[in-house]
This record gives C-alpha cells, sequence and structure tokens, in this order.
C-alpha cells in the first residue's frame, strides 16, 4: 500500500487554526489530558504542585474556556492551574496565556529568544488582538528543567520552526506504569528560510537523540495533522480498558 509521507497542508489548513467553533479532548494518560480545535492541540498535565498548560491554541476566550470545560470534564480542578508552558512564539500556541495568568496566575516559561520574536515579529501584524499580551516569568533554553514536584519537564533547544522554539520531555502514568513523552515544538520548517530549514532538519536530529538517551515511548505533536490526532483522540475518548493507548508505543 502506497501511503503519504507528509501531511497535507493547504491554506485551508492556516485557515481551520482560527476557527474555535468545534473543540474536542481525551484523557489519554491518568494524568495527561490532551484539548484540540481542528488543527492545534493543547495538554494539560496533573502533577503534584498542580496543572501544568502546555501550549494554549489560539489567544480567543473559546479556547480558554474548552481548556477550563474538558479539566472540568475528566474530574479535575482548573484552581490548581500552576503553570504555562510554551513551546515556541506563534499566536495559535501562546494562545490564551492571557486568561491563564489573569485567572489562574500561572507561572509562564518559554524561551527568550522567542519571546522577543513574538513580540517582534507576530503571526498577524495587522490584527492587535493576536499580539503578545502577557509577561514570560521565567525564559528557558536546552539543559534547563521545570520542577512540578513529583515530576520535572526536560528542555531542549530545538530551533528550525522559531528561532527559539523548545521541545519538552516528561513523564506521564497509565495504570501505574511510567512513560515517557517528548512534545515537539516545531511543526515544520519555515517556508522561505534556508538558514532556518537547516536548523530544522538539526533539531530533528538532536531530538532523536534525546528520546532514545530518555527513553521516551510516547510522541506528542502540537498539532493534529502529524499524527491523525482527531482520530486518536476520538478513540482515547471511547477507549475501553483492555484496549491500548494509542499515544505509547
Amino acid at each position: 500500500m502506497k501511503l503519504p509521507n507528509k501531511p497535507n497542508m493547504t491554506w485551508d489548513t492556516i485557515k481551520r487554526m482560527e476557527d474555535m467553533t468545534w473543540f474536542t479532548y481525551a484523557q489519554i494518560f491518568d494524568d495527561l489530558l490532551i484539548v484540540a480545535q481542528k488543527e492545534t492541540n493543547c495538554f494539560v498535565w496533573k502533577t503534584e504542585k498542580g496543572l501544568v498548560v502546555m501550549d494554549g491554541i489560539w489567544p480567543d476566550k473559546r479556547a480558554y474556556d474548552a481548556i477550563v470545560n474538558a479539566i472540568r470534564d475528566v474530574g479535575w480542578d482548573e484552581n490548581e492551574i500552576c503553570k504555562y508552558v510554551v513551546t515556541h512564539g506563534h499566536v495559535d500556541h501562546a494562545g490564551c496565556g492571557k486568561w491563564l495568568v489573569e485567572n489562574h496566575h500561572a507561572t509562564t516559561y518559554l524561551s527568550e529568544i522567542d519571546t522577543e520574536f513574538w513580540e517582534k515579529n507576530p503571526t498577524k501584524p495587522d490584527r492587535p488582538e493576536t499580539w503578545k499580551d502577557f509577561e514570560i516569568d521565567e525564559f528557558v533554553r536546552e539543559g534547563d528543567t521545570i520542577d512540578c514536584g513529583d515530576k520535572t519537564i526536560y528542555v531542549y533547544d530545538t530551533p528550525g520552526h522559531t528561532p527559539g522554539c523548545l521541545s519538552f520531555v516528561f513523564a506521564v502514568e497509565e495504570n501505574g506504569e511510567r512513560h515517557m513523552a517528548a512534545l515537539f515544538g516545531g511543526a515544520t520548517p519555515p517556508w522561505n528560510n534556508e538558514e532556518g530549514k537547516k536548523q530544522y532538519k538539526k533539531s530533528i536530529e538532536h531530538l532523536k537523540e534525546v528520546t532514545k538517551e530518555k527513553k521516551v515511548d510516547v510522541a506528542l505533536f502540537n498539532h493534529t495533522a502529524f499524527d491523525q490526532g482527531l482520530d486518536r483522540i476520538a478513540y482515547s475518548k471511547n477507549r475501553l480498558s483492555y484496549m491500548p493507548v494509542l499515544f505509547a508505543k
């Protein structure tokens, strides 16, 4: 069988990133929740110190409400949101940090490079409602860790998609079994930047080495197109006890 070797990315794909009329979610591990609209994912990770939100979809109150409603629906407490960790400075991932900060006083994390990139190079320069609208409390980069009490986020530089793009490795659990998950921060190489494309390829190789070293067996993406995410979420919502976790090897 001949299968495509890359997702079909069109201008309609880009348009769907702004569609806030539909959301879905699933608890994919005992301590990890995925929330998505048609194209973009957010992850909520339950830790001893509270709930950690990773990437926040679009800066739209409906995205924030979808994340909070999903947290409530799985029986968690949205008042335990304590950290907001962002992979890179694009509007569809920096997302609803404004409400996470204002309503939950979440500590925010991003690379210093992409904090500046996000501020000076807004994805939608003609639309102020998409510009940077909250402060970053802690700049993180390769070698840093984010302490979450019983768990830790390991931070890695994976530039290319953006100059200061980050990826994260962290532990998740299912029925007492521990897995190591990797969230790749960059979706695609920059379309019109040859140096960025070279960086992107180096970052892929770097992350492959990291995931091998950390014994990663769970691959996470922040866009649904890269792993048939919507299908996997639908499966996870209806998974029975004897069925495997699709997000783990």
